[in-house]
């Protein structure tokens, strides 16, 4: 009766893996991150005078590399939709 009523023993876990273990990867990854975007804005607050081809404007460095940053974006995701449809119909011919 004894050898019934025991359990099977808890698995083991792996080093380093508990709840103990400290900060995760991501969360330390992510503190990096905001702490350089921080910085980013910190250091490139300075107004810069920008030509938006039809008009002109006194704005901050940090924001015109945004809406830069912003235009490649879209650019590329644009870019890439049309090629994917451009496959699709190559495709289905």
């Amino acid at each position: 009766m004894a050898d019934e009523e025991r359990k099977p023993p808890a698995p083991k876990q792996k080093p380093g893996r508990g709840d103990d273990a400290g900060l995760p990867l991501g969360l330390i990854l992510v503190a990096l991150l905001a702490s350089y975007g921080i910085l980013f804005i910190l250091f490139n607050s300075d107004q810069v005078d920008v030509s938006f081809v039809f008009f002109s404007a006194e704005i901050s460095l940090v924001v015109a590399l945004l809406i830069t940053a912003g235009i490649g974006f879209a650019a590329g995701y644009y870019l890439r939709e049309i090629r994917g449809r451009r496959r699709a119909r190559r495709s289905s011919s």
